[in-house]
């Protein structure tokens, strides 16, 4: 009865839909159907849900259809019992994943993908396909992928379905070439003795099919070159009939497990343009290795019938066990392992059969020091209802993992309606998660001949986006990157529907919006990666890119302007920038050779595409060889820059303007400076618009925490309003001289660091305040002009976010975050003891970020040698001095570090107030 239901519902299953579900899906209705009680096939509809044959849908009235049926049809489904038609739509994927022939092949997006590839290469080929050669050891899967590919070439009916395949083993031949010419070409009446009747032979039994030569190197010359008129030609000949050429429409493959130039014939290998080298198991991946392990246990549970039960140390052990017949004989490890399991469960009469270390062979028992991740999980079932691809769900291949990040991104985004700034943080840890595992999970595969391709032209393209926008990447972008894009090029995937194409190009105008300067960077990568690698990305792979470069944060290297040398004829430009760059000790300048007949307009379009492709937003210095440096410049589009132009220009000349640039020389003082040993004509091009917008970050004892808070801003505060975030220095803050001479050419919003300048620039916040909150809907007042509701929400996130305490002191120190925090806790509840006094929560904060500073400054010994008024602080403030030296003897003792008086004095300024004098230049 269970049998007839379940083949009814296959059936009818065929006409399900989660939007309009029928009666027929009913136990009632059923039940009329076979004129049985109701109650009856409840019972059995129930039974077969547990089994995992058909799905209950719990609502009223409960429908059941079939499970395989449906998911044959529609999608996976990871449940047996759902509460509502709804769950079983959310299970829908964002996306249908086009499913590849040999995606069930272990390895199939890894190891193997490039045999695959040429495998299919070796199908698809016109007018019969090609021949290939297959190599590598003993049981590494070189017969199992020829099978595949004869299915593969019926299934694209390339082939008939009842092409043959037929195999011979040549070893059996190795001495009787005779033989081997009579099997593989047949023979006619009288070849040889005993030849009394005309025989076919391999290459006929395979005509139309697939002719498999196995051990192919066991053919001696003579055998190999008897195979040349098939390949050359598409005939045969039978063996003692030379003047009757029988042709053949027959796919020729070999196999060997020898090298190949050592045992073949050049003449021969030059016949077969594909040749394919399969890994051993040991070079194929950890997640290979535990998928193949448990599909021949999945295979033992299917021939034994009864449940296995495999404990988690007999897969780590096999895992990393030596195998040196590879899978052929890992399968046939298991295949012992699971008898000897069965063979000691008949004496209990147990329900499944547990298979521990204790029915390995002695040889794979290794003793390991400490259990690792994969000992401590659950042991794992497989028994009749078990599914293979949920049995290997844990260890699939990366591709499955960007795929399901592609998923999680839109879902993430559709949860928060559609609203970036509430979606963003989550989105964001989903891809942080997907590049830690490519980063830190799968290391082999670094090794491979394409992975080392793209990981060094990825290299190449982020040295090159560096250059042109003057930054730095972290440095483990490079390898996550090319991880990813290494991953990538194997994954096929579009959205199923209009409404989530739809939905990924509105999240991308999101990102762009709110990231533009990161989007920018991933603009120009994704251009170099599509015309250098040859890998078609997509709307959702710059969304990716964007958010993992804006996340992992990249710095300005140098607040310098870009320089160029523009100059006629061969290599002119060219040696001229060599030269000044290599004494320069720098690469300042770039250079532009153009011909003798070019125009200024067409000098002008060159500088305007350089100017388009770099960051010159600290300024553009031009020098030229020759020519009217107005006729050039009214062809240049107004800027927002200012653009110094030098003509005349020789290596002396470069030297000296390089020199200015890097001394940091204002622009107004760079030509009068050259002019004074170097007669040039020269123009300064101010910008006419109004003024950048500016915050200015600062730190009173250096550039390095400055710099550090700057990038916590910009990642606040999104790339569309323009506001530029320049990290000063705190001593030329207070020098009214210096911000004349530097400032005066920007619109300062507000200050943002950890002491108060004297100078009253504009309005200050302190970065304990930020941290706090206290100072949020301050900086929120700074750029209100510029911001609407949604963009306040977004920024206020975003601070709330990046100044926590815990994010601002990972971001000014390289140790341990918690560590340091909870040894400052010590230091400032012993400091409150000794000082009798409670620290004001804003001044606490400010000595976290310091202490954290502080305690990295010690190790590195480059503690603060100077203070400015340390014998004052000495005479005057001894005690608390010296309380503040005894407290922070809990972190002098588990750092080894000593603490100097002055850095006792700084923390005695961060306590109890600011100092009126400079300060030396160190990290906060």
């Amino acid at each position: 009865m269970k049998e007839q239901l379940l083949a009814y519902l296959q059936n009818q299953t065929a006409f399900f839909s989660t939007e309009n579900v029928s009666d027929v899906f009913t136990a009632k209705d059923i039940a009329e159907k076979f004129s049985v009680k109701r109650n009856t096939i409840s019972h059995y509809l129930n039974q077969l849900t547990e089994e995992g044959r058909l799905v209950k849908i719990a609502t009223r009235p409960v429908y059941f259809f079939h499970k395989q049926a449906f998911e044959i049809q529609n999608y996976p489904l990871t449940k047996n019992v759902y509460d509502s038609l709804a769950a079983v739509a959310a299970e829908k994927p964002f996306f249908d994943q086009k499913e590849d022939f040999f995606s069930s092949v272990i390895g199939s997006k890894g190891s193997l993908a490039e045999v695959i590839e040429q495998i299919k290469m070796a199908a698809f080929y016109p007018n019969g396909g090609l021949p290939f050669l297959l190599t590598g050891e003993s049981g590494t899967g070189k017969s199992f992928l020829v099978k595949m590919f004869h299915h593969y070439c019926v299934a694209n009916e390339l082939l008939d379905s009842d092409a043959p395949l037929i195999t011979i083993n040549c070893a059996q031949y190795a001495n009787n070439q005779e033989l081997l010419t009579s099997n593989l070409f047949g023979h006619v009446k009288g070849a040889f003795t005993g030849a009394e009747e005309d025989r076919g032979g391999a290459f006929e039994a395979a005509n139309g099919g697939v002719l498999f030569l196995d051990e192919v190197h066991r053919l001696n010359a003579e055998g190999q070159e008897k195979l040349f008129t098939f390949l050359d030609q598409g005939v045969i000949y039978r063996m003692g009939d030379t003047g009757r050429s029988i042709p053949l429409d027959c796919r020729l493959v070999f196999a060997t497990t020898e090298d190949l130039k050592q045992t073949f014939l050049t003449t021969f290998l030059r016949r077969i343009p594909i040749q394919a080298t399969l890994p051993a198991l040991e070079e194929r991946t950890i997640s290979e290795r535990k998928q193949l392990i448990l599909q021949a246990f999945f295979d033992e549970q299917k021939r034994i019938g009864l449940p296995l039960e495999l404990s988690p140390q007999v897969i780590e052990i096999l895992t990393t066990s030596h195998f040196s017949g590879n899978v052929g004989e890992l399968k046939s490890t298991i295949k012992i392992i699971t008898a000897k399991s069965y063979t000691a469960s008949l004496k209990r009469e147990v329900k499944k059969i547990a298979v521990t270390v204790y029915h390995l062979p002695e040889q794979l028992l290794q003793l390991t020091e400490e259990p690792n991740e994969l000992t401590m999980m659950q042991p794992i079932l497989i028994d009749g209802q078990t599914q293979i691809q949920q049995l290997t769900a844990e260890s699939e291949p990366e591709q499955q993992k960007i795929i399901q990040t592609y998923e999680q991104i839109l879902l993430n985004y559709v949860q928060a309606g559609q609203d970036f700034s509430a979606a963003a943080s989550p989105i964001s840890k989903v891809i942080e998660r997907l590049f830690e595992n490519l980063l830190f999970d799968h290391k082999q595969e670094q090794k491979q001949r394409t992975m080392i391709f793209v990981t060094e032209h990825v290299q190449r393209m982020m040295e090159q986006i560096e250059h042109s926008f003057q930054i730095s990447f972290n440095g483990s972008m490079v390898y996550t990157i090319s991880y990813y894009l290494w991953l990538r090029r194997n994954v096929e995937w579009l959205p199923d529907d209009q409404d989530k194409l739809l939905l990924t190009e509105n999240l991308l105008k999101s990102v762009k919006k709110h990231y533009s300067t990161s989007d920018r960077y991933t603009e120009n990568l994704i251009g170099l990666v599509q015309n250098a690698l040859d890998i078609e990305l997509t709307s959702m792979d710059r969304i990716i890119f964007t958010l993992y470069i804006n996340d992992m944060g990249y710095s300005k290297e140098s607040l310098l302007p870009r320089s160029i040398i523009v100059a006629h004829g061969y290599a002119t430009a060219s040696s001229i920038a060599n030269v000044a760059n290599r004494l320069l000790n720098e690469s300042v300048f770039q250079s532009f050779d153009m011909p003798l007949e070019v125009t200024p307009k067409q000098i002008a379009e060159r500088v305007t595409a350089y100017i388009q492709k770099n960051d010159v937003s600290n300024g553009l210095v031009v020098l030229f060889d020759m020519g009217s440096l107005k006729e050039v410049y009214q062809y240049i589009p107004e800027l927002t820059v200012p653009i110094v132009m030098m003509n005349n220009v020789t290596t002396s000349v470069a030297i000296a303007v390089g020199e200015c640039i890097q001394q940091k020389i204002s622009f107004r003082e760079i030509p009068e400076r050259v002019n004074d040993y170097h007669q040039n004509e020269w123009e300064i091009i101010l910008p006419k618009v109004k003024k950048e917008k500016v915050v200015i970050t600062t730190c009173s004892t250096g550039l390095g925490t400055a710099v550090q808070i700057s990038n916590l801003l910009e990642k606040s505060i999104p790339d569309q309003l323009k506001i530029r975030i320049l990290p000063y220095e705190f001593n030329h803050l207070e020098n009214s001289e210096q911000v004349k001479q530097t400032l005066t050419s920007y619109d300062i919003v507000g200050v943002v660091g950890t002491n108060r300048p004297r100078q009253e620039l504009a309005p200050f916040i302190s970065l304990e305040e930020l941290i706090s909150g206290a100072g949020t809907e301050k900086l929120l007042s700074w750029l209100k002009e510029e911001l609407d509701e949604e963009m306040i929400a977004y920024v206020n996130n975003q601070l709330v976010r990046n100044f926590s305490l815990d994010r601002v002191i990972q971001s000014v120190t390289i140790l341990d975050t918690e560590k340091v925090i909870s040894q400052m806790e010590l230091f400032v509840g012993d400091l409150e003891r000794m000082l009798q006094q409670r620290i004001a929560n804003d001044r606490k904060l400010a000595l976290f970020v310091h202490t954290s500073c502080l305690i990295e400054r010690l190790i590195r010994n480059e503690a603060i040698e100077h203070y400015h008024a340390s014998d004052t602080l000495l005479q005057c403030h001894e005690k608390q001095l010296n309380e503040i030296k005894k407290a922070f003897s809990v972190i002098e003792k588990v750092y080894s570090v000593g603490i100097p008086e002055s850095e006792v004095c700084y923390i005695y300024d961060v306590l109890f107030g600011n100092t009126d004098s400079s300060m030396d230049e160190a990290d906060f």
